[in-house]
């Protein structure tokens, strides 16, 4: 497939939830942490304190801050009671990016959906077979396009009925190809985040994710919308914790897994932002946009208004902060750059 110059569309619903990002499995407690059980990935709270603003899980570590989804987190066992494997399904390489697997939106960005199920399904199981949908095509689209041999163009799009071709299961052990192209629709519709856009070309439908890839296919060029002026931006803030800090002043911000560095372009208050930043954020970090284009740092932003960079060989160093403050008290933190 070629890019072409299509129009695109792009649907959102609402809550708070997984930004990027895609976050690791929880490391929960009982039945459900780190795979086990039938809905392997609504493991403990204790998962929840790894996310940052980009919706991935941030790792403090002697090599420094993950700002985005990191690879550590082992694949996780699907189905088939404590940590057994169910029938069937896919079992992919790439669990790594899975995220949480709360039952009907909530905190993920996904919106349970209203009115009554079909086929005699409750309102319960058809909003979570739409959003584990949601949630599974996020990975996708993300992070398994090459795994899952899926033709996708530079700039993230791929045919939808590829995807429904698939045979890789969501969290509520649905496989894609058992979906249909209105549930797909409806996926993109609820979710609250703008993740997703949807493209009609030449009778075809195709899908891709707007940020937070993985996937080396995509190029920046062809996903995004290249920032050339500071003057295009008032805001450019990466969310983040506290315990994290002195690592990110150590190594500055890494992509690590990611394609690029998260940052939003609106501060967690602000109720036009719908992605880039998770609202129980307690540090933020301000780049200096004119500072970091002037040296040459290139600045994208997605059609969802993430602003999204590779830094320099994947690292945002820490002379390009231009301030550091706590959230929501707004107290500068000093730091030397």
């Amino acid at each position: 497939m070629n890019p072409s110059s299509s129009s695109s569309s792009s649907f959102s619903s609402s809550s708070d939830g997984y930004q990027s990002a895609a976050s690791p499995h929880p490391r929960g407690r009982g039945r459900g942490g780190g795979g086990g059980g039938r809905r392997g990935g609504r493991g403990g709270r204790d998962g929840r304190d790894q996310i940052d603003a980009s919706g991935s899980s941030s790792f403090s570590t002697s090599a420094g801050y993950h700002s985005s989804a990191s690879d550590s987190a082992p694949p996780q066992p699907r189905g088939g009671g404590r940590g057994g494997r169910g029938g069937g399904g896919y079992h992919s390489t790439a669990a790594t990016f899975a995220y949480p697997q709360p039952r009907g939106g909530g905190r993920s960005g996904w919106r349970g959906r209203r009115g009554g199920g079909r086929g005699g399904r409750s309102d319960g199981d058809a909003n979570d077979r739409i959003a584990a949908l949601g949630r599974l095509l996020s990975r996708v689209l993300r992070h398994m396009a090459a795994e899952l041999g899926l033709d996708m163009r530079t700039d993230g799009y791929v045919r939808v009925r590829d995807l429904l071709r698939l045979n890789v299961r969501s969290y509520v052990e649905v496989p894609l190809k058992s979906h249909t192209v209105d549930e797909i629709r409806e996926a993109v519709r609820w979710d609250n985040k703008g993740r997703f856009s949807l493209l009609e070309e030449d009778g075809e439908l195709l899908i891709r994710a707007n940020q937070g890839h993985s996937v080396t296919l995509v190029t920046s060029e062809s996903l995004l919308k290249p920032i050339l002026s500071a003057d295009e931006v008032s805001v450019c803030v990466h969310g983040t914790y506290r315990k994290y800090l002195s690592s990110i002043l150590q190594s500055g911000l890494k992509r690590m897994a990611r394609l690029h560095v998260h940052f939003s372009s609106g501060l967690p208050s602000h109720g036009e932002v719908k992605s880039g930043i998770r609202h129980d954020v307690n540090i933020l970090i301000h780049l200096d946009v004119r500072k970091a284009l002037h040296d040459g740092m290139k600045l994208y932003i997605s059609d969802n208004k993430v602003i999204l960079t590779e830094g320099f060989d994947g690292i945002v160093p820490v002379k390009y902060f231009e301030k550091i403050e706590t959230w929501p008290k707004r107290t500068l933190v000093p730091f030397e750059k």
